[in-house]
Formats: C-alpha cells, structure tokens, sequence
C-alpha cells in the first residue's frame, strides 16, 4: 500500500472512529510502512501546529490519560486496534524495542499523572520523558528522564518536574533490559571522507601556522563540512587528538632546547619590530601569499605604522621544507593602493628606486637571518628569492601556535570542543553542550571562564546543578561558569 493511500484510509477511519470535533493529524513513513494518527494543537493565531501521537498501524496507545480525560480511552483503543489491521505486518527490531520501553514507561510514569514519551536518540538509544508545551514557540518540548543507557541524563529537568523517583525507576529498569546502541550504518560516501579529511587537518597542523582550532576553517576538499554523522565526526576528532597528544607527549620532548624554526620565528619577530610583515606558512601559494601580506600590511598602516617590506613562505615552500629541501623566502615592498593605482605611470628611474627599495628589504632580511645563524643564499637581486641555509626539516613547536585566549564554538561543530585540551593559553571558551559532546569529555588547565549556552531557559537552568560539578572535575583553574539561554543568564563564581 503506498503512503498516500494508506494515509487516506488511516484518515478515513479516524474520522468515522472519533468524529470531527478533534483536530487530528495523520502523517506516514514509509520504510518499514507505518502510519500516525497526530492529535494537533493549532494557533488561532498564526495557524501554527503543534502535534503528539496518539497511535500508530502498531496498535499501541501513546496519550492514554489524554483520552481518558477527554472520555475517549474506548475509542482510542479501538482505532488503534483498527489501524493495526489496515497494515499488518511484525514490527521491526527497532519497533519492537519502542513499544516495550513504551509500555515500561506507561507504568512508571501514568501513576504519576503524566502520558508517556518515548522517542529515539541520535546515538541509537531511546529516551523517555513527558512533554511539555511552549506557547510561545508553540511546540512540545520532550523533558528527557532517562534513557535506555541507564541513565538520569538530565536530573535538573526530573526535580523541576517532581519526578525524580520516576526518573530513577525508569533508569533502573531501561538499564536492566541490556538494550544496545540501534543506528543507521555509517553513510559510505561520508565515511570514505575521513582519511582524507584527517589527512587534511595534520598537513594543516604540521605547516604550524593556524591555531589547533582553526584548522578546519582551512582544509578546501575534502571539506569538514561535508561530514555530517556524528560518529564520523568523532571518528576525526580521536585521530586528530591522538596525533596532538603524541606530538605533545612524546616528540616535542625529545626535540632540542632551540630548534632551527624558533631561531626563524625571532628572526621574524626581530623584522616585525623593524616594520615589516613577516609571515610563515602564509596562504597556500606564492600569490595567496603576496594578499596576506598586503592585508597585515594594510591592517598595520591603519593603526599608524610604517611597513618597510614584506617577508613570507607559502604552504607549498613549507611542504617542500617538511621533507628537509631548504625554504625558500619571498620578500620584498608592500604597496599602498595609492602606489598600486599609478603602477604602470612610473618613469624607469622611478622603477629603478623601486628595484633598489625592494633590493635593501632584501639586505635587511640577508643580515637579521644571519644574526640568528642561517648563511641565506641570495643573488642580492630584488627578482630573486632567498634560499635559507642551512636545510632542516620543517615543525614548529605547538605552544607558539596555540595561542588562542578566547573561543566561541557553535552548536553545529560542538565536537570541535574535544580540543580545548590542546590549547595552553585559552582562558574563555563559549559552546553548546549536547548530542556529540558534553562537558564531562573536555579537560584544560588554562580555562578560567566557561559559558553553556542551551536553547531553553529551563534546559539551562537545569543543567546548572550537574555541570557545575562537571566543570571543577575537568577545569582545575575555572573561576566562573556561566548558563545562558537567549536573554536568560547566570553565572556562578567558583
């Protein structure tokens, strides 16, 4: 039977079953084939609808004290048992399990006063809660009080509902059915990503250019963003930290007090000081290269400075370098736009002056690498590159990388939270605890200031109870946590 015709006939028997007077809804799916009869609730407003389920082509009862209250239990039943007949077929594996945590739910939580709601988790679990209405939103917001894990995953929500004798039995007895994870397989064409885009993020840290959490902004295709199950998420983020935690455990250790790019990195910062844009790893090519120097150049120039020249090397000089091939600095005068608009106006002796300038940048460049123990090859012609001798493998240390103080994650890359361990001067950080990620899996030692933010005035506050307790555990050096839903906020000294 296709959607549509089964649509009509759930349809068609709803009505003749409990008349006209309710608002009913019907909606389907249609792998495996079952139908929903809804029971909505519309804005006179706005027309907007809000919608539970009252039964299904299952046969079960969702709303039981609902119907009971409307004087409906009799009828209700009765649909569910002919819906049931108009697609008969066994429920499914993961039907079966829905309908038995239902029906365990129904009888903890209908003594209680409340319907049952059991809906599934985007980690392949079942939850159970009560719903509650928004009227502002107009929706019904699902209060979680356990799940098939075992587990009260959010007690602030149980004592703000007066259920958290209910929530404790349904974890002890969801627990006790040794239900296991059910999910979708991994999407192929997403997993076939991961190498690529593992691959992508270490080339990215080992040109040591970009903060450990900025590398994801910088990795073309494969692209992050083209992976969207959580599990092939993760899956990246394990191989990126176990590579950063190696890395930081192991190798940088055994590296000598000074290595040949600390000397590089304070002859660059000696050329700074003396008005240049010094820059590694900067851009992919020599000509993306040339943009970042003219925007710092730029940048600088606004804020009243006077840029004497430019120095750089390009991703692909440093991928050459990772493999011990000498680097390759290009140098040379960074124009205003003012010079750039009357470029092809200048006579040969203003072209000559030109040459000259970017010859002495040159020099300059030449006598600040050798004060720092390189002997540079250079032709002394401005057209000309310096080659920076003697060659050395290529790695700069993480901690003049990773200096990123304050980090504002949003809600769809929450994962990337998993590397506020790697970050030694982050001090304020701002994420959205939730599927994927929670407070509990991050660790720091530099953190001082943490904010949560939710979607829900009552899910932060909530939370604010369990994650305190969290955060001291993980954050040894917080000072303050914040909670914060739209204009709702507060903050707990610690």
């Amino acid at each position: 039977m296709e959607n549509e015709e089964l649509r009509g006939h759930i349809r068609e028997v709803a009505r003749e079953v409990l008349g006209e007077a309710l608002s009913l809804g019907v909606t389907t799916w249609h792998a495996p084939p079952r139908g929903y009869v809804n029971v909505d609730e519309v804005d006179p407003d706005t027309g907007q609808v809000a919608f539970r389920t009252l039964t299904s082509t299952l046969g079960e009862v969702h709303l039981r004290l609902w119907a009971k209250q409307q004087g409906l239990l009799e009828e209700v039943e009765a649909l569910a048992k002919r819906l049931r007949a108009l697609a008969p077929r066994p429920p499914s594996d993961q039907e079966q399990w829905e309908l038995r945590v239902l029906a365990l739910a129904q009888e903890v939580l209908e003594p209680a006063g409340h319907d049952a709601v059991v809906e599934w988790r985007g980690d392949g679990h079942l939850e159970v809660g009560v719903h509650t209405f928004d009227r502002r939103e107009w929706r019904f917001q699902l209060e979680t009080l356990a799940t098939t894990r075992g587990d009260v995953p959010e007690p602030g929500c149980a004592r703000r509902l007066g259920l958290e004798a209910q929530a404790l039995a349904l974890a002890a007895k969801l627990g006790a059915l040794g239900f296991q994870a059910m999910r979708d397989p991994e999407p192929e064409d997403e997993a076939a990503r991961v190498p690529g885009v593992v691959e992508a993020v270490l080339e990215q840290f080992e040109y040591g250019h970009h903060p450990l959490n900025s590398l994801f902004d910088y990795l073309g295709m494969p692209d992050w963003d083209e992976i969207d199950d959580d599990r092939l998420r993760r899956r990246v983020l394990e191989q990126v930290c176990a590579h950063v935690r190696a890395r930081a455990e192991e190798e940088e250790k055994t590296w000598p007090d000074v290595i040949p790019a600390d000397r590089l990195e304070a002859a660059f910062d000696v050329l700074r000081a003396r008005g240049f844009v010094a820059e590694m790893s900067a851009s992919t090519t020599m000509s993306g290269g040339w943009e970042v120097s003219r925007e710092l150049a730029d940048l600088r120039r606004e804020q009243g400075e006077t840029i004497v020249g430019t120095v750089f090397f390009d991703q692909q000089d440093a991928a050459s370098a990772m493999e011990g091939h000498p680097l390759h600095l290009a140098y040379g005068l960074v124009n205003d736009a003012e010079d750039d608009a009357r470029e092809d106006e200048r006579t040969e002796a203003e072209d000559a002056k030109v040459s000259e300038d970017a010859a002495a940048v040159g020099r300059t460049i030449v006598e600040v690498l050798r004060e720092h123990g390189f002997t540079p090859e250079w032709s002394g012609d401005a057209s000309s590159r310096i080659t920076l001798k003697p060659a050395f493998v290529w790695r700069r240390r993480r901690a003049r990388v990773d200096t990123t103080e304050t980090w504002s994650l949003g809600e769809g890359n929450r994962i990337l939270a998993l590397l506020v361990e790697f970050l030694p001067r982050l001090r304020a950080f701002e994420f959205f605890p939730g599927d994927g990620v929670e407070v509990h899996e991050l660790r720091s030692d530099s953190l001082r200031e943490l904010t949560l933010c939710y979607d829900r005035e009552e899910a932060a506050k909530d939370a604010l109870a369990t994650v305190v307790a969290q955060a001291r555990e993980r954050f040894p050096a917080l000072q303050s946590l914040t909670v914060r839903a739209g204009g709702f906020e507060e903050t707990v000294e610690l």
